[in-house]
């Protein structure tokens, strides 16, 4: 079965057209450290018990929202999805030249920007030296950043390797750029976080998932993928 994937922006464009035409309506919350939010709902009803159940509703997905947006949550996605790939690294034959706030490799220093790689790392046997770019968001990693990553991994000579959630609207550009996109499909919690992603991916849908390792279908693309450098 063929799946069609959206980007956010034609998602967001589709429901503003519904609107439009009269088939939703919406209401705007703020959430924190996401900003103004927009919720739509199918326009059935208008009447006063039917807004309350609107509002505590809005109120209710807010407040979660809230948490899953968290600088505490966030940070610690990060910090978890830059450990499995690390992890899968070392045992895909890889050694660590740098560790975070990447920009420089071999002589070579990025200036242009105050933009940095996550890693670099090389391969032992292979003649592959790769610049990787962790994303554990479920949001699309707008295109000027994958522009300027691959600048950078151009510059300093090594491979650009986005690692991430789905980024599947940049393949294109990133294989023409001779860059490997390494998609995980859900975002990667730490073991621990079951309730919390059990109770999110519930009310959202979001596509998350506990895991302590890289998913396997994307570990052996990895591999396949050295294994067509000499």
């Amino acid at each position: 079965m063929l799946v069609q994937h959206y980007t956010p922006r034609q998602i967001q464009n589709s429901l503003n057209k519904l609107e439009k035409i009269g088939k939703l309506c919406s209401v705007k919350y703020p959430i924190e450290k996401v900003g103004i939010s927009k919720f739509y709902f199918l326009n059935e009803f208008d009447d006063k018990e039917f807004r309350q159940k609107i509002h505590k509703k809005v109120t209710s997905y807010a407040s979660w929202i809230e948490k899953y947006a968290s600088k505490k949550v966030t940070d610690m996605l990060g910090t978890h999805l830059h450990d499995l790939v690390k992890t899968e690294l070392r045992a895909q034959n890889f050694e660590m030249l740098r560790d975070r706030d990447a920009r420089e490799f071999n002589g070579k220093s990025w200036t242009i920007s105050k933009h940095s790689l996550d890693i670099i790392a090389r391969h032992k046997w292979k003649n592959l030296t790769i610049g990787v770019e962790v994303k554990n968001t479920l949001s699309l990693t707008p295109i000027t950043e994958i522009a300027i990553k691959t600048r950078m991994c151009v510059h300093l000579g090594i491979v650009p390797v986005f690692a991430g959630r789905w980024m599947e609207a940049h393949r294109k550009f990133i294989e023409e750029n001779n860059g490997f996109l390494w998609q995980f499909k859900h975002q990667l919690y730490p073991r621990g976080q079951e309730d919390f992603v059990n109770t999110i991916r519930k009310r959202f849908k979001f596509p998350m998932s506990v895991s302590g390792e890289i998913p396997a279908t994307a570990r052996k693309e990895f591999s396949n993928f050295i294994n067509t450098i000499n």
